[in-house]
């Protein structure tokens, strides 16, 4: 009777040490590595449809302006969806916003202006339908990707924007915009003007009728900001002006868990390497979830991706060879786990965000792989509740069993 007491001590032992522990191997693989041809320099993230992700490259494909391409989940060879040729656009660096069976995007170069597109293609491919450019009154130069809301689109233009009655811009730092699905001139929202935010380079986010995004620069500290704006336009609220310590020059766009928004700095904050941080939707102090130091990334790009309690992102730079990082870190902060430091061959640099497809993340790098164009990669995590949940379960087959032994010698 004492051995099986013992028995049942460790057990439950071992389910109370089976519960917390997240740390389960994670499998990568490169599914592309983009050779010039089919693509060079992915600059954003990728957009699920069923089985297929799609997504741009910066540069490469038939004219050297870049692409948009497919893939299957599974890997194999891209199908090139789009080569852009300067007319339609060139330089795409944003992710694209899928509706129905359509694809929107936007290039930082290319049309009639030679400051940037906006455009559709169907999921299928084919020739683009040029909704709009840009001609610096309504801003030039998008780097983000499109939110799309009823009839209408909205994104963000890095540089220029209102313009004097002469004709010259009145600071150059970007706009907010909208446009109709169906195309037409982008109708500029708001023209940042340094203090209240300059260059945005991220993705607008839509709650209800207001919008919300960051600059990488400008604000009280010129460190950048955070900011919300009708969806109807107007003045921008500047809900926080980055300082350094807390972060500097974000890069990319916000995440809403709640009623809280979690983002990341590409550099500032203890070790001037960036920073993640999170802030209430209303604005006010935020919190430093974690200060990026070298070895555990630097400059970080791009946005954050939930999973269960978890963030999961990259970094530019740093990480054991200098070439970014997959980190994961608790939601309330601490120290992250560093999933992956890249090293050139399996791609070096990505810049856009993780997308989750059931336990596996997907994203890209800008350079590395094969020919050095860059990739499409997978990271394959186990899921730690279903491991648990087994653990657990044979534990309590286990126990279960003993009990009954138990009582039978009892009897």
């Amino acid at each position: 009777m004492h051995r099986s007491k013992l028995v049942l001590s460790f057990l439950a032992t071992l389910a109370v040490a089976l519960v917390p522990s997240q740390s389960f191997a994670a499998t990568f693989s490169t599914l592309v590595s983009f050779n010039g041809t089919n693509g060079e320099g992915p600059f954003s993230s990728l957009t699920l449809s069923g089985s297929t992700l799609y997504g741009t490259t910066k540069f490469g494909g038939a004219n050297g302006d870049g692409t948009v391409f497919s893939i299957p989940v599974t890997g194999g060879t891209p199908t090139n969806l789009l080569s852009f040729n300067y007319t339609n656009g060139a330089a795409p660096c944003g992710s694209l916003t899928l509706s129905g069976s359509t694809l929107y995007g936007m290039t930082t170069a290319g049309g009639g202006s030679g400051e940037g597109t906006i455009f559709s293609i169907p999921v299928t491919g084919g020739s683009p339908t040029l909704l709009g450019y840009f001609n610096q009154a309504d801003g030039s130069n998008p780097f983000g990707g499109l939110a799309l809301s009823g009839s209408s689109l909205y994104g963000m233009s890095a540089f220029y924007g209102a313009l004097t009655p002469g004709g010259v811009p009145t600071s150059g730092d970007g706009t907010v915009f909208t446009i109709p699905v169906t195309g037409g001139t982008p109708t500029d929202l708001t023209s940042f003007n340094g203090m209240d935010g300059a260059h945005p380079y991220g993705s607008l986010t839509l709650i209800g009728s207001t919008l919300y995004g960051m600059t990488s620069a400008g604000g009280v500290n010129g460190d950048g900001t955070i900011f919300s704006i009708p969806a109807t336009g107007g003045t921008p609220n500047i809900l926080l002006s980055f300082d350094g310590t807390n972060g500097a020059n974000p890069d990319g766009s916000l995440t809403l868990i709640g009623s809280t928004f979690y983002g990341m700095t590409y550099s500032g904050g203890a070790n001037g390497d960036g920073t993640i941080f999170s802030i209430p939707l209303t604005g006010g102090t935020p919190t430093t979830l974690l200060s990026f130091n070298g070895t555990n990334g630097a400059n970080p790009f791009g946005d954050l991706t939930l999973i269960g309690s978890t963030l999961y992102g990259m970094t530019y730079a740093g990480g054991a060879n200098g070439d970014g990082t997959i980190f994961s870190v608790p939601v309330t902060g601490g120290t992250p786990t560093t999933l992956l430091s890249f090293n050139g061959t399996n791609g070096k640099n990505p810049s856009g965000d993780l997308t989750l497809v059931g336990s596996t993340l997907y994203g890209t790098t800008y350079g590395g792989g094969a020919f050095g164009d860059g990739t499409v990669f997978a990271l394959a995590t186990p899921e730690p509740s279903s491991v648990v949940l087994l653990g657990l379960g044979a534990i309590g087959l286990g126990a279960t069993s003993l009990r009954r032994k138990m009582r039978k010698q009892a009897a």
